[in-house]
């Protein structure tokens, strides 16, 4: 679930103040990224381009070649031919020396992003971490939610000892009253949590919460950091020349 989809107004005054700012860092992060495809897809139109014009070429050279083979040669038209053939090595060459130029700003835009989901990942765990918790403690603070919840715990809880009073295979490894009392307790919360697990049905395998804030897909360009030190790095060789 997205920020956008709930009533903001909702959360305490700090947590609509953190999701404001992810916003509006998370649109400065989405229009470095539109940035990157638009450079990437440009430097790819001039590569393209200027193997297009190698390609012209290569084909005029054959051209101008087979000309000066024949007899009757025409060399007006062969310096035609051969000129045209360097004004295409020109522009491919001039293209390519472009796409080299704009390598920085490419190498630049990529650190950008990197430094930026750096932040959002540490960031969008917290803020999540933080809304869950406030929607768990709501939830829990329901009127008589409490008092429901005692009752079956102590329906589960006489259900659980009476069976272990009948059969107490599982407590009799048990050195003493106190460690028989602690495995009880262990063996009584564990029943309460199966009769949850029945309750559920498996449902809570595919029921992820709902976040508060969600992180953008990365580009295939973008690189990945994970730590400081990973930052670190990727600053060191987007210096390199």
């Amino acid at each position: 679930m997205d920020a956008k989809s709930f009533d903001i107004e909702s959360l305490t005054p700090e947590l609509q103040h953190r999701v404001n700012c992810f916003e509006a860092n998370k649109t400065a992060y989405v229009d470095l990224q539109s940035e990157l495809v638009e450079v990437t897809q440009e430097n790819q139109r001039l590569l393209q381009k200027a193997a297009e014009l190698e390609g012209q070429a290569n084909r005029t050279d054959a051209s101008w070649k087979r000309l000066a083979g024949m007899g009757g040669i025409d060399q007006a038209k062969v310096n035609e031919e051969i000129e045209r053939a360097e004004k295409l090595r020109k522009e491919a060459k001039a293209m390519r020396a472009t796409v080299e130029a704009r390598a920085s700003l490419e190498k630049s835009l990529i650190l950008q992003l990197a430094e930026a989901r750096n932040k959002f990942g540490n960031e969008h765990n917290s803020l999540n971490n933080a809304y869950w918790q406030a929607q768990l403690a709501s939830m829990l603070a329901r009127d008589g939610l409490r008092e429901e919840l005692m009752q079956i715990f102590a329906l589960s809880r006489a259900l659980s000892i009476r069976d272990l009073e009948v059969n107490d295979g599982l407590l009799r490894n048990c050195n003493g009253s106190r460690e028989r009392e602690e495995k009880k307790n262990e063996l009584v919360w564990r029943a309460f949590g199966k009769e949850f697990e029945k309750l559920f049905g498996g449902a809570e395998k595919v029921a992820p919460p709902p976040a508060l804030v969600t992180v953008p897909g990365s580009l295939s360009k973008e690189v990945a950091v994970n730590s400081p030190a990973a930052l670190h790095k990727l600053k060191t060789l987007s210096a390199k020349p």
